[in-house]
């Protein structure tokens, strides 16, 4: 309904009246589909895959052809008879995607553990360089953990804080090698140099091979690439796997022709040869020759791949309408499973079947080479198939949201209940027992899979289960005293929690900060102390005795404040926010307001201390926080300005960190204006500290250079200074911020503003400046094709030409707005749009027309069936004379 009398009707009315747009209006943690699964992770949330290689005896058998040359280069240069010449070797194999480089490597790794050169270990680690987004390549920095825990699998890894993770593993590779221990790296996947030149260790003894897609430069590196498979072997490969998908079947030996023409139509790349053969299989009546006129006449392709890979989409569907409904819906939903590999549990839960039931399922896709074997229990989808699924299940709208909540669930209980087994253990049970290596087992194998299951639930909105599955990595990270990662984890629980008024959330980030603070001091009472805080015991202690709550959290800034002597300035840097969530939860909660004053001293102390302007200013802020009253408003600007002037002498103030730190100064600033401008007992409106504070709030937002930012701000304040009466300023706000948007190109914002602009005009009495604005504001909104905004623009317009007189051009307004509704087919909307006509009407003298149209909106509202929304109209239609007879 219109505008400025939409504020009298019922708050049913009003919601179908904004909330209707013609569209179907979709909810964050609603419908939602994926043209691309991104699970998106801060940049040092990438998830590392490191597997141990294994002897060709026990490893799974692939079938693998030719490359006799390539094995024995590869071989030649892993050899330890090679140690005297005194570099490190280094093979790059490059080539296109599907190529056989992975497949290749593996072969030659496997090989050279079978022949016992590298006691020390041989590890696999997918590097994941050709991910879309580039947060989710694997850097050295992110890979030293995971590599140094597999390496040391025999015993514990006492890890250091994340800067020294470097130097302990080159430290242990030295160790290994003094120790004739060789180890083989076998790093996947790599784009850049940039990804694995810190991982090459420094002793000759060891040996590394690297896979790309490009032709890296290594230094000391002796590079091999990788073109598509000579025919005979591409005729091999497609034998050798049929033979042992279907040993007793001659159709591919009976038809040597057809069977070329795959070879020739996969341009002999293996990915694509071992699809086709797996369609042979699957299909007894299918002879070569045929499949290969199949192939030929398919449809689509994959748009982004290169020369050598036109034919695998194809290939790709051919086997996908060869599979059972079954099998297509559980291959389309797997790119939902956020982790590198899956199992039967995770399809059961995708699937949400018994896992009985899945089994089966998965075998099938295996044996069609959807879906690929990587382990006991585990498989994985190739990239080329992943991105296929990605695209079917686009194209099929499948549902993400119940198969990603079912995952969650499932990680984040088992999670939950296997790192309270390993609690326990640290305090009751042997280290060695049977519940124990099994919860660490699990852990291993399920760890990429519960990372990637964390940046899950932040993406769908769940982060309880993803807090669930950091706090249970907590407890194994503590067990193993890996304090790098125990660190890491800690920052991420608190992160994940942003404080506010819900009790949860801020004793999550209570007990983040906490165990990220034991972590750093590494060692002694004080850590225990720390790392021993219990969050489900303090928030029973809040809701049931608020005595043993502020008593633990008076223990713990105790704890705190003492540890700091012991910490490294890192540490310390890691204490100044456990000290302001102390005050949060303090202040937020009235425990202890001795404690609020305290903790923010402290906070402020040791920020000083460490010279660190950013901590200084949320310091500053908090303290302004608490003196946002009526006699001491001035002293809470006093310290917003304090905070403004650490923020223009910094540097670096455009990093991350830094934007939370302006948003939180703004908001105070705001609430100091708001505390002024809104009438409240106690305070009385200043026109110096209302200045005061916009000018703190604009500042800020230029400096950081952040004009989108400054013109809410002003909107804001403009909004502000209109309901207290202050139009003159409020005009000169909105017009500050119009320039603004227009100078960022924002059309939809600039047209927002107007509007309000328009409804501030009309409140001053200068219907005329209201007219012109509202036209501009529906002209904007009309050229974004924005239907519902235009809407509104023209209910305000036709308001304001009713207050010059103008009745019919308001009439052709409101039913320009109605003709709008009509085109939607939301029948809220057009009982929205028809009442407000039938306002104009009547405010037009036209109250036959006005109550004709009043008739029609009861009945749209009747018809959308209710009744709530019905009865509140009748209701306002009654009040404003306009009920028909």
């Amino acid at each position: 309904m219109p505008s400025p009398d939409r504020r009298n009707l019922p708050h049913q009315v009003r919601q179908s009246a904004s909330a209707s747009t013609g569209a179907r209006v979709v909810q964050a943690g609603g419908d939602l589909q994926y043209t691309e699964v991104h699970h998106h992770l801060p940049a040092n949330d990438a998830i590392v895959v490191v597997e141990r290689v294994l002897p060709r005896a026990e490893a799974v058998a692939e079938v693998f052809v030719g490359r006799e040359s390539e094995v024995g280069s590869v071989l030649g240069i892993l050899d330890p008879a090679h140690e005297a010449s005194g570099m490190v070797v280094v093979s790059a194999v490059a080539g296109l995607a599907g190529i056989g480089k992975t497949a290749l490597v593996r072969v030659c790794a496997m090989e050279a553990v079978s022949r016992g050169w590298f006691p020390g270990g041989a590890l696999f680690v997918d590097l994941n360089g050709y991910a879309p987004q580039p947060d989710q390549r694997i850097l050295p920095r992110q890979a030293y953990g995971p590599l140094l825990h597999t390496l040391g699998r025999d015993g514990t890894v006492h890890t250091a804080p994340a800067q020294q993770h470097a130097l302990e593993y080159h430290r242990l590779l030295e160790d290994l090698a003094a120790r004739e221990r060789a180890v083989l790296l076998v790093l996947d996947n790599a784009s850049t140099t940039d990804q694995i030149a810190d991982l090459l260790p420094r002793s000759r003894r060891h040996r590394v091979v690297v896979t790309s897609r490009h032709t890296l430069a290594v230094r000391g590196s002796r590079t091999l690439d990788l073109g598509t498979l000579a025919r005979a072997d591409a005729v091999a490969l497609i034998r050798r796997q049929f033979e042992q998908l279907s040993a007793w079947d001659g159709r591919v030996r009976d038809d040597e022709a057809g069977t070329l023409r795959l070879c020739e139509l996969c341009e002999n790349l293996p990915l694509a040869l071992h699809i086709v053969t797996a369609l042979l299989a699957r299909s007894p009546s299918l002879t070569p020759d045929e499949l290969a006129d199949d192939l030929a006449h398919a449809r689509s392709r994959l748009d982004l791949l290169d020369d050598g890979e036109r034919a695998v989409r194809a290939a790709f569907e051919l086997s996908y309408q060869r599979l059972s409904p079954e099998q297509a819906r559980l291959f389309r939903i797997l790119p939902v499973n956020p982790g590198p590999h899956f199992g039967i549990a995770t399809a059961a839960q995708l699937l949400g079947k018994d896992p009985r039931s899945s089994r089966p399922l998965l075998h099938e896709l295996s044996r069609a080479h959807m879906i690929e074997h990587v382990g006991a229990g585990a498989w994985r989808q190739h990239d080329l198939i992943r991105d296929y699924a990605i695209e079917l299940s686009t194209a099929c709208l499948d549902d993400q949201k119940a198969p990603a909540a079912r995952l969650l669930d499932h990680y984040s209980i088992k999670a939950a209940g296997t790192g309270e087994v390993l609690r326990t253990a640290r305090r009751d049970a042997p280290a060695d027992s049977e519940a124990v290596q099994s919860a660490l087992a699990w852990f291993d194998q399920e760890q990429p899979n519960l990372q990637a299951a964390v940046a899950m639930g932040v993406t769908f909105d769940d982060a309880d289960a993803a807090l669930r599955i950091l706090e249970a990595l907590v407890q194994l990270h503590r067990f193993r005293d890996q304090t790098a990662e125990l660190v890491d984890t800690s920052q991420k629980i608190a992160a994940l929690t942003t404080p506010g008024d819900e009790r949860d959330d801020t004793v999550w980030a209570l007990a983040g900060l906490s165990w990220t603070l034991g972590a750093f001091i590494n060692g002694g009472a004080e850590a225990e102390r720390l790392l021993d805080f219990d969050r489900e015991q303090f928030l029973s202690s809040l809701a049931d005795d608020p005595r043993a709550a502020r008593t633990q959290l008076n223990t713990l800034f105790d704890t705190a404040r003492k540890s700091c002597s012991r910490l490294s300035d890192e540490g310390r840097h890691a204490a100044v926010p456990l000290f302001h969530q102390i005050y949060h939860l303090a202040s937020m909660t009235g425990l202890d307001t001795r404690l609020e004053s305290e903790a923010l001293t402290a906070a402020s102390r040791l920020a000083h201390r460490l010279g660190d302007d950013r901590l200084q200013v949320i310091c500053h802020v908090l303290e302004a926080r608490r003196k946002i009253a009526p006699r001491s408003i001035g002293a809470c600007l006093t310290a917003l300005e304090e905070a403004l002037e650490l923020l223009t002498r910094s540097a670096d103030t455009h990093a991350p960190p830094w934007q939370d730190a302006c948003r939180q100064l703004t908001a105070t600033a705001l609430g100091v204006a708001d505390a002024l401008l809104t009438p409240r007992k106690g305070f009385r409106y200043d026109s110096g500290h209302a200045e005061r504070a916009f000018h703190i709030c604009r500042t800020t937002w230029r400096y950081m250079d952040a004009p989108g930012s400054e013109a809410t701000a002003l909107r804001r304040f403009a909004a502000l200074r209109h309901h207290a009466g202050f139009p003159a300023e409020a005009i000169s706000h909105y017009l500050d911020a119009v320039r603004i948007y227009e100078g960022l190109n924002r059309q939809k914002d600039v047209g927002g503003a107007l509007l309000d602009l328009s409804a501030v005009h009309t409140a001053a009495g200068d219907p005329e400046n209201a007219v012109q604005t509202a036209e501009r504001a529906a002209a904007v909104f009309e050229a974004e094709q924005d239907l519902p905004s235009t809407r509104q623009a023209l209910d305000v317009l036709a308001l304001a030409l009713l207050a010059l007189g103008r009745s019919d051009e308001a009439i052709a307004a409101s039913t320009k707005s109605e003709q709008m509704a009509v085109t939607t087919g939301d029948l809220g909307d057009r009982t929205s749009a028809a009442a407000a006509l039938a306002q104009v009407l009547q405010r037009s003298g036209r109250g036959k027309e006005a109550r004709r149209t009043a008739r029609r909106a009861l009945k749209l509202a009747k018809a959308a069936d209710e009744p709530e929304i019905y009865y509140s109209l009748h209701n306002w239609l009654a009040d404003n004379g306009l009920l028909p007879d």
